[in-house]
C-alpha cells in the first residue's frame, strides 16, 4: 500500500551524485526491447525518490518526460543515453505527460543538445502551463491569491509558499513551441506504438501513454507505487474547456479509463515500476473514500475555514506541504458536496462549510 503523502517539485539548490543510483531504494526496471528507463535521483522531497525519463524506440528516439532542470540532470541523461548506445541527436520527439516542472524542466536543454528541431507534445489542456506566460502565472496568480483568502491561509504561510513557489522557476525553462495532443492520438516508430490516454486529475491535461506491443503503461503522475498522487485544486479555471472541472472527480473517472487495460508493467513518473495495476487502483479508491470520511467527520466537529481543518485531517503535515494539504481537503470537499454530504454555509471569504 502506498504512503499517502503529498508531493510537488523539489528545491533546485541540491546536487546529487550522477553515479549513485545504488543508494536508491528501488528495484531496477525490467530490461525491455526498445524501452530504456532513466531514473534521475531526486534530492528533495525524499518521497519522490526519482524523476523517471523513458527513451522509446530503436532510433530515432521518443522521450517520455524529461525530468527537472536540477544541477547535473542533463549530464545524467546524456550519460544514460551513452550507456544505451544513443546520443542526444537521436531524439526525434518529446512527449510530456503533464505540465509540471519536474516533467518538462529539461526539454529546452535536450532540444539544444540534440542540435536539430525536436517536436514537443503535451495534451492541449496543459499546453499553456509550459509556455512562458503560463509558466509564470501557473506558479502564482491573482486567482491563487483569492483561493488563499477563501481557505483563510495565514499571511505567514502565504509568504512561505510564495518563496517556495519561486524556487520552481529554476526547475524548468518554459517551452516556446509545443504541439497539442489529444486522447486517442498515436505515436509510432521503429520498435514501438504509443497511444495517448487522457487521464485528467493530477492536472487537467495529465495523460498516460500505452505501448501496446509490450503492454507497458507510462503513467506519469497518475499512477505511482509508493505515494498517492495528489489531484491538485485547479485555480486557473478560465483556461479550461470545462469551467466546472473538479480534479478529484476527474481523477477517479480517469482511473476507470485504465480498468481492464491489459498492462504488463506500469512505468511511472517517480519511483519503482508497478506490476499490479488493478491492485493499486483499488488501493487508491479506498484511500480517497477514507479521506472523504475523515474530512466529513472534521466538518461535523466545527464550522471553520478549510485551513483550520488541517490538524484534524493531516496532523503531521510537513511545513512545505501546507498548500497541498488545503488542496487535498478542498478537492475531497467538492465530492462531498456532490454527494449531498456537505454544503457551503458562508461564501466568505473565508468560506465556511458544514457537514450534512
Amino acid at each position: 500500500m502506498p504512503n499517502h503523502q503529498f508531493f510537488y517539485p523539489p528545491s533546485p539548490s541540491l546536487w546529487f551524485d550522477l553515479g549513485d543510483l545504488k543508494k536508491m531504494l528501488i528495484k531496477p526496471f525490467p530490461k525491455l526491447e526498445n524501452i530504456h528507463a532513466m531514473a534521475i535521483p531526486m534530492p528533495e522531497p525524499a518521497e519522490l525518490i526519482t524523476a523517471n525519463v523513458y527513451a522509446v524506440g530503436k532510433g530515432p528516439i521518443t522521450l517520455i518526460d524529461t525530468g527537472p532542470k536540477i544541477p547535473g540532470s542533463l549530464e545524467f541523461i546524456q550519460e544514460r543515453f551513452g550507456l544505451a548506445g544513443f546520443d542526444m541527436n537521436d531524439v526525434e520527439r518529446i512527449i510530456i505527460t503533464h505540465g509540471h516542472v519536474d516533467h518538462f524542466g529539461l526539454a529546452v536543454g535536450i532540444r539544444e543538445a540534440a542540435g536539430h528541431p525536436v517536436e514537443c507534445f503535451i495534451h492541449a489542456e496543459d499546453s499553456w502551463r509550459v509556455s512562458k506566460e503560463g509558466f509564470q502565472e501557473e506558479l502564482w496568480s491573482k486567482r491563487m491569491e483569492r483561493f488563499m483568502a477563501m481557505v483563510d491561509m495565514p499571511q505567514k504561510e502565504i509568504r512561505k509558499m510564495r518563496k517556495r513557489f519561486s524556487y520552481f522557476r529554476a526547475l524548468a525553462d518554459p517551452l516556446g513551441e509545443v504541439s497539442a495532443m489529444e486522447d486517442g492520438d498515436e505515436f509510432t516508430g521503429d520498435g514501438y506504438h504509443l497511444k495517448v490516454i487522457h487521464t485528467p486529475g493530477h492536472s487537467p491535461g495529465a495523460s498516460c501513454l500505452y505501448e501496446c506491443r509490450q503492454k507497458i503503461l507510462f503513467s506519469g503522475d497518475h499512477i505511482i507505487k509508493h505515494i498517492t498522487p495528489n489531484p491538485l485544486v485547479e485555480t486557473e479555471r478560465n483556461r479550461l474547456r470545462n469551467p466546472n472541472y473538479q480534479s478529484l472527480k476527474a481523477y477517479l473517472n480517469s482511473l476507470d479509463k485504465l480498468t481492464g487495460l491489459d498492462v504488463r508493467f506500469v512505468f511511472p513518473g517517480h519511483g519503482e515500476y508497478i506490476e499490479d495495476l488493478p491492485g493499486i487502483i483499488s488501493t487508491y479508491r479506498l484511500h480517497h473514500r477514507e479521506r472523504m470520511d475523515l474530512i466529513w467527520n472534521a466538518l461535523r466537529k466545527k464550522l471553520l475555514p478549510l485551513y483550520h481543518l488541517i490538524d484534524d485531517v493531516f496532523p503531521f503535515v510537513p511545513e512545505n506541504d501546507v498548500f497541498l494539504a488545503v488542496s487535498e481537503i478542498f478537492v475531497h470537499l467538492e465530492i462531498l458536496i456532490n454527494e449531498g454530504r456537505a454544503e457551503l454555509a458562508n461564501p466568505g471569504p473565508p468560506a465556511l462549510y458544514r457537514a450534512l
